[in-house]
């Protein structure tokens, strides 16, 4: 039997997704400033990673 979801406990996906992307953002900038890695190696790396995954069936 499922159980009904309050409301006001849920978040949308809009929120969450643009609490994803300000979390990223935010290491992203942390990691670039303390000379840990630059922003070309990461999208390097996210390049990578993308070719790497299996492509959808669209």
């Amino acid at each position: 039997m499922t159980t009904k979801l309050d409301e006001n406990q849920t978040v949308d996906l809009k929120e969450l997704l643009m609490s994803e992307v300000i979390q990223s953002e935010a290491m992203i900038n942390l990691l670039d400033r303390k000379g840990i890695i630059s922003k070309k190696e990461l999208l390097e790396e996210m390049k990578r990673v993308q070719a790497s995954l299996p492509k959808s069936s669209k």
